[in-house]
């Protein structure tokens, strides 16, 4: 482009919005301090967490009095348990479970040793049942849920063992073959497809983000300070300003994008010293290729975010009242930038034509290697027209004396 009032214009602006305390936090700091807090930071408390809650001495009542001993015993001799004997009524321990003063109950009929004995010796019988109540909206509660099931398990599968020796059987017989599961993909691979899912919404949303404060403060806020009246009576044409902010706007959501990948990539690096389980569960090592591609898919976002961010915060005089009219796209954006969330959700031809959601398929592809030409051109001709037409209205409206001055 040789227009040098661009540049200027693009000069101008770029000083101004590096002055403004708000937008630099939220260029800079924020895409850059965000990643490591929510990967590194929220991992390790939700894994110290986890750790604390399956340590914690569970409070399980007991609901029974003359059967399944080894169980109960079973109970007992586990430290992380604690068992509350002499409850009977049933609703008064649903109670209990719902008021958080129980983590779990297991009812005991009086008959299921008498039961246990007829099924293990008549065909005919059926098998007593032992019933488990526990809240499951509560993680305590499952775990103490699962250490009960855990201690029933290993008391059937013993008695199992001792109705088959008494037969003159094997007790390996539990267990005739072995069922060995083999990953053809590599641990490391499966850590970067969870990665692949998560980093494209986060990306989407902070190129969203970059631009959202810079294109309010740029149109609405000029208009709120008066400055914009300055500018137009300068001698520059309303091409150039609009094409000098636009780039601005443009710049700050590239910049505030790119800085969040980069972030991203540091706080996948080095959160197995806090998290082993996170590092486990989602690891990304971003190639050449990779980041070239993720770049290429970002700009034409990046254009059409910045340039309907601009034409509907030029509709505003204030930018408070251009706060309200540009929030409603933050929830137009999510949607579709989840699509790379959805499990097996791959990037087709038909679905290469929808905005963002294409760019948030295209990226999760790109970050596992298995990126289709024919889908990385339908993507980019795609968002590029929409990007020109994008453009087209933000020129278009701001040129029209009505939308600047709210005639």
């Amino acid at each position: 482009m040789a227009r040098s009032s661009v540049w200027k214009i693009y000069a101008k602006e770029m000083k101004d919005i590096l002055r403004d305390r708000r937008t630099v936090i939220s260029m800079v700091l924020v895409p850059i301090l965000l990643m490591p807090v929510m990967m590194i930071g929220f991992g390790a408390i939700m894994s110290k967490r986890m750790s604390s809650l399956q340590a914690e001495t569970s409070q399980i009542a007991w609901i029974g009095t003359v059967s399944a001993n080894e169980i109960r015993t079973a109970l007992e001799n586990r430290p992380d348990l604690k068992l509350i004997t002499g409850l009977e009524d049933t609703t008064l321990v649903i109670d209990m479970l719902r008021n958080k003063d129980l983590d779990a109950a297991i009812l005991v009929p009086d008959d299921f040793d008498l039961r246990l004995e007829a099924y293990l010796t008549d065909d005919q019988s059926s098998p007593p049942a032992l019933r488990l109540y526990s809240d499951r909206t509560r993680e305590k509660s499952r775990f103490a849920s699962d250490k009960i099931e855990t201690a029933a398990n290993a008391y059937r599968e013993k008695r199992a063992e001792q109705l088959l020796v008494s037969r003159g059987l094997r007790s390996d017989l539990l267990k005739p073959f072995a069922m060995q599961q083999v990953n053809i993909v590599p641990p490391e691979k499966m850590g970067q497809i969870g990665a692949s899912m998560m980093i494209p919404y986060f990306i989407i949303i902070m190129v969203l983000t970059g631009a959202m404060y810079p294109a309010i403060d740029l149109t609405a806020g000029e208009k709120e300070r008066g400055t914009l009246e300055t500018l137009l009576v300068s001698g520059v044409s309303r091409l150039d300003i609009v094409l000098g902010k636009f780039l601005t706007v443009c710049t700050a959501a590239v910049v505030t994008s790119s800085l969040s990948l980069i972030s991203m990539v540091f706080s996948f690096k080095y959160s197995s010293s806090f998290s082993p389980d996170m590092s486990q569960a989602f690891s990304f090592n971003l190639d050449f290729i990779s980041g070239v591609l993720i770049f290429v898919a970002m700009m034409p976002l990046a254009v059409i975010f910045s340039a309907v961010l601009m034409t509907i915060a030029l509709f505003a005089k204030s930018y408070r009242e251009a706060q309200s009219y540009v929030s409603p796209m933050m929830f137009v954006v999510i949607l579709p930038a989840m699509a790379s969330l959805i499990p097996d959700a791959d990037l087709s031809p038909w679905m290469a034509a929808i905005p963002i959601m294409n760019v948030s398929l295209l990226l999760k592809q790109a970050m596992i290697g298995t990126i289709e030409p024919l889908n990385l051109a339908i993507t980019m001709t795609a968002n590029s027209l929409i990007s020109i037409g994008s453009l087209y209205l933000m020129v278009v409206m701001f040129r029209r004396e009505s939308v600047l001055f709210r005639i």
